[in-house]
């Protein structure tokens, strides 16, 4: 990672969606798409989700997260998503840059990098009035499969709901609740630390049965006025 500005004179920067970093890789959206091998893989896992770099609007209410991309130096500049004041009273746009390579083989901790992302993901949204989305990646990607975390009212309480289309009928945990005719199935819970800290796993089951990878994935956050789907 480094603060230095990428881009040179005759170097092109596009807005790229960015996919879920899981095993050492990121995929970018731009006019076309591209696998890359992400050497800091770590630190990027560690903003994304985070709510602290840009994002675009998906539909109204919904956002997802952009970086600009040098496909010619194999760069990323994840800009800050809200300019920091100045000592002279101007507002500057932080950021940091990321190296991309060619990509290869995924890493062993694939599962374990996207059950991180997603925990920072559902805390960042119960922080901030949002719901998360993972969802297909792509600037015209399809309405499904989806996966839904919402927490909302209930009476004095809080109800945690997950919700995913199309069913997840190969897996045992979704199974039992899915109910013939329903375009999507929900599962929902009192909102406590417990039900919340398995939220992950539990939509980590759903996303395994798209047959996707990872990095055909991205994160949408939506707000809490809006419907949630």
């Amino acid at each position: 990672m480094s603060n230095d500005f990428p881009l040179k004179p005759g170097d092109t920067g596009t807005v790229a969606q960015l996919s879920l970093c899981a095993g050492g890789l990121v995929r970018t959206w731009t006019e076309s798409s591209r696998l890359w091998s992400v050497p800091d893989d770590e630190y990027l896992r560690s903003v994304m989700g985070s709510g602290t770099i840009a994002r675009t609007a998906r539909e109204e209410h919904r956002f997802r997260e952009v970086a600009i991309l040098s496909e010619d130096t194999g760069t990323l500049w994840l800009q800050s998503r809200f300019p920091s004041p100045t000592d002279d009273g101007t507002l500057q746009v932080q950021g940091s840059i990321i190296e991309l390579q060619p990509a290869h083989e995924p890493s062993e901790s694939t599962y374990d990098d996207v059950r991180e992302l997603l925990t920072q993901a559902i805390g960042h949204a119960l922080n901030n009035n949002e719901y998360l989305l993972v969802e297909h990646g792509g600037w015209d990607a399809p309405p499904e499969p989806f996966c839904l975390f919402i927490v909302i009212p209930d009476g004095d309480g809080f109800v945690s709901i997950i919700e995913t289309a199309p069913a997840p009928s190969g897996s045992e945990i979704w199974a039992p609740h899915i109910v013939a005719g329903h375009e999507s199935t929900t599962l929902s819970a009192p909102a406590n630390a417990d039900t919340i800290e398995v939220a992950p796993l539990i939509m980590l089951d759903a996303i395994e049965t798209w047959g996707l990878a990872p990095w055909d994935l991205a994160l949408t956050f939506g707000t809490r006025q809006s419907p949630a789907v």
